[in-house]
């Protein structure tokens, strides 16, 4: 392998193989989700027909921007032209096309897009417009043709059992995020979360309005009643802080969940979760936690040959390992020729019973506490 294709080799299974597969084959997990077969990247007559540019321009420009499939992402706002140059080259080892060496043009660019094109609304005048014309139809539906047909959303989101799941599953995206986390988190990802792999597509400021405008719109259409007394008084953020990190109480939350550093990484860190999630999630979280996996946290079961069950959170994988980290916070590395049977599970490793070992009162402390945890900047 060339040091090219070496270079593109991390950026492949990071970005492309959940759909054209780990080798190419166009067999990765999200690939049975798609209306159209990826495209088989290991076929040597099929990749040697293809220019370099030709390959080039599909991973910058996506799908649409070269008349293809909207299912295949835009790259060109996220990668720099030289990391776009070693995903050709890896694309070519992949097919074991030796027939077309590539070499990276002398002036490409080695910096990653630093901003979007087009400026977008700070998150005080998002919020002003939204509170004026967020529930208009119009704007709904304009949102909606983005999110299906338009920007490759389809391919790595579920709505209502149909898309791809490579990222959460959208179909109550109202009840889930704040209007203004998903306007930021669409409008580049990367800002927020720079290991994302959701790539920046590169949206101007009325199409993120609309698309966020469409995903407000799907709210859960039965929240639990009997749970509405836990939102109709604050709690004491300073009490639910202690009940969160108090490793000898009935909560613990601490022992999986980060904040700013402090606690552990089994579940996901909740540094800023009071910017991203609404308190009726956050308190559905708490109390039904099997009902929202959060994407990456879905927990594994593994039977190896010996006879032994693993079960924990797969935080890597390769052709011939898996790496996991199981609820105690043990970092478990599992070589896939010692595993027998290899099954990720619809439950959550997080206790569902802290509706029965926590009051009311304790509850709402948490949720104040939650709510607090914001982007400062």
């Amino acid at each position: 392998m060339s040091s090219l294709a070496m270079q593109g080799r991390p950026l492949f299974l990071h970005y492309c193989a959940a759909c054209h597969g780990v080798t190419g084959d166009g067999d990765g997990y999200n690939a049975e989700q798609l209306e159209k077969e990826p495209a088989e990247l290991s076929n040597e007559k099929f990749i040697g027909k293809k220019k370099d540019s030709q390959i080039y321009r599909v991973i910058k420009f996506g799908g649409l921007g070269v008349k293809k499939s909207h299912l295949m992402p835009v790259f060109g706002h996220t990668l720099s032209e030289e990391e776009i140059w070693s995903l050709v080259a890896y694309v070519r080892y992949l097919a074991e096309d030796d027939d077309h060496p590539v070499t990276v043009p002398a002036d490409v660019s080695k910096t990653r897009p630093a901003s979007l094109p087009l400026a977008h609304d700070s998150v005080e005048s998002f919020s002003e417009w939204f509170l004026k014309n967020g529930t208009d139809s119009t704007l709904i539906s304009k949102g909606e043709k983005l999110f299906r047909k338009k920007k490759s959303c389809y391919a790595c989101h579920q709505l209502d059992d149909e898309g791809g799941v490579v990222g959460p599953d959208l179909s109550r995206a109202g009840f889930y995020y704040t209007p203004e986390w998903i306007f930021r988190w669409i409008g580049n990802p990367q800002k927020v979360k720079p290991e994302s792999r959701m790539p920046n597509l590169g949206l101007n400021n009325e199409e993120c309005r609309a698309i966020t405008a469409f995903l407000v719109s799907l709210q859960e259409p039965e929240f639990n009643k009997k749970w509405q007394g836990y939102l109709d008084s604050p709690g004491d953020a300073v009490q639910g802080e202690k009940i969160f990190f108090d490793a000898e109480g009935k909560a613990n939350c601490g022992k999986c969940h980060a904040v700013n550093d402090r606690g552990g990484k089994v579940g996901p860190p909740l540094s800023f979760v009071g910017t991203s999630r609404t308190k009726a999630f956050l308190l559905e979280s708490i109390l039904k936690p099997k009902a929202v996996i959060t994407s990456g946290y879905s927990s594994v079961l593994i039977l190896t040959k010996k006879g032994k069950f693993i079960t924990g959170i797969k935080l890597n994988e390769d052709d011939s390992s898996v790496d996991l980290i199981d609820k105690e916070g043990t970092s478990l590395h599992i070589l896939k020729n010692d595993i027998k049977r290899f099954k990720t599970q619809k439950i959550s490793i997080m206790p569902g019973n802290f509706k029965d070992i926590l009051t009311e009162e304790e509850i709402r402390h948490l949720l104040a506490y939650l709510a607090t945890l914001k982007i400062q900047n």
